[in-house]
């Protein structure tokens, strides 16, 4: 009788330990049903893994499990709620990647990889693949106890799946594949910013910069940033263009979003590595605000009235000549701005013909005003006009056959004249400018009157 008794009760020890946890399972499961479960499709895709700080993180569906008919054999306990499988971002870091520096101040990402936690299993299997030229390539596969992993990788596409080992050491359940990104991390670099003033009232100020530097690429994100107010003021820029090398980037900005104040400009590559320009000025221009500009290049007059030196150089074109004028502008409005001039042109009046040479000197200097506009941020339209002076000095001709030279003449006469330019800024203080001038001069016995097609480099002060 005692021994029925005892084989009665290790049955039902037996059974116990069975069928409880089994059963324990089954409302766990339940329970993990219910709560649902939802994932972060920033972290889920890690999609480049270097967004800053500000990027939007936008809610996604859990990931999917893999079909039945693909998934393997299940073990006893299998409860497929118990294992979806959803990637996660660490809430408490805020990022999904930090940056290493090396000893040779080479700078790498640390990509960091989570998913929910699942009790009760063995452990997790994660799998890494990179796209290659003949598809995708396994580049790691390791078992692991967390749910998660940091991996340095080198610059391409990525995807990583991540598996369930179950107790039983089977291959339980995959998570579908979640694809991103690693990027070079490279330091940009802004050494020079094309101005360090910006006019609110200029009419054509569209706030559009040009920053020089190294390492300006697609995925460069530029701000504005003013930090003297509270809170502080962010603008973020519209990259209009960029340098094949990355050595150049334009970049406009909304000037409407702009006040008065110190700004600075900032360019920061995927991983946060950035940098800052020189500080940048911004403010009400006043009305009277004195700047000067200074050009010279070469001038091709031509000679459209009195025709009495070209009737003996054999030409109206005066090819070996010059030309410079400064610019003092005072006067800024909505409408342009407005200021003095002082220019000249010379020419060498030498010619040869079969009987005789000629030679001699011609200047033209005028004074007056000027007006400038700028119709678009870098182009500048000039009109100048005014009286002055104008001079032929040492003219003269010399006998081919007897070596005779005859007597100088030496003219003064008075000088009108003006003409119009388009000025193109190159850099904050150069630019380049093209325009012509027509200058009549008036002298005891002649008129000549001077067409002056110029190309000029200048710069401002």
């Amino acid at each position: 009788m005692a021994s029925k008794f005892f084989r009665l009760a290790a049955f039902l020890l037996f059974s116990l330990t069975i069928f409880a946890p089994v059963d324990l399972w089954a409302q766990e499961a339940a329970a993990s049903t219910d709560s649902g479960l939802t994932s972060n499709s920033e972290a889920a895709s890690i999609d480049s893994g270097l967004a800053t700080d500000e990027a939007p993180v936008e809610e996604s569906e859990p990931v999917d499990a893999v079909p039945a008919e693909e998934a393997v054999p299940k073990s006893p306990d299998y409860n497929s709620s118990r294992y979806e499988i959803s990637a996660i971002e660490d809430a408490a870091e805020g990022k999904n990647y930090y940056i290493t520096r090396d000893e040779n101040n080479n700078f790498s990402f640390v990509q960091k990889l989570s998913w929910n936690k699942i009790k009760d299993i063995k452990n997790y299997r994660i799998t890494i693949e990179r796209m290659t030229d003949a598809g995708w390539v396994q580049v790691m596969e390791k078992d692991l106890f967390e749910n998660k992993i940091e991996v340095s990788l080198e610059a391409g596409k990525y995807r990583f799946q991540v598996s369930v080992i179950n107790l039983f050491d089977q291959l339980e359940k995959s998570s579908e594949w979640q694809n991103f990104e690693v990027l070079k991390a490279l330091q940009p670099g802004i050494d020079n910013l094309q101005t360090d003033s910006l006019f609110l009232n200029k009419k054509k100020a569209d706030g559009t910069f040009t920053l020089n530097g190294k390492n300006l690429n697609e995925n460069t994100i530029f701000t504005m940033e003013k930090k003297d107010c509270e809170p502080p003021k962010i603008l973020y820029g519209k990259v209009l263009s960029l340098s094949e090398d990355g050595s150049s980037a334009q970049v406009q900005f909304d000037i409407s979003q702009v006040d008065q104040g110190r700004y600075e400009i900032y360019a920061q590559n995927p991983g946060g590595l950035s940098v800052i320009s020189k500080t940048l000025h911004i403010k009400e221009r006043n009305i009277w605000d004195f700047h000067i500009l200074a050009s010279a290049g070469y001038a091709f007059p031509i000679e459209v009235m009195g025709g009495y030196i070209s009737k003996y150089r054999k030409s109206a074109i005066y090819p070996v000549s010059g030309a410079t004028r400064i610019t003092f502008m005072a006067l800024h409005t909505k409408m342009g701005d407005l200021g003095l001039f002082a220019g000249a042109n010379y020419s060498l009046l030498k010619a040869e013909t079969k009987h005789y040479k000629f030679s001699g000197h011609y200047i033209s200097a005028l004074g007056g005003l000027a007006y400038q506009y700028f119709f678009k941020p870098k182009i500048c339209l000039d009109i100048h006009g005014g009286a002055g002076m104008a001079w032929i000095m040492d003219a003269n001709f010399t006998n081919n056959y007897t070596g005779q030279t005859s007597y100088s003449f030496n003219g003064t006469g008075l000088a009108f004249g003006g003409g119009l330019a388009i000025q193109y800024n190159v850099a904050r203080h150069f630019y380049v400018e093209g325009g012509i001038d027509f200058v009549l001069a008036k002298f005891k016995d002649m008129n000549v009157g001077m067409a002056c097609p110029s190309i000029s480099v200048g710069g401002k002060f």
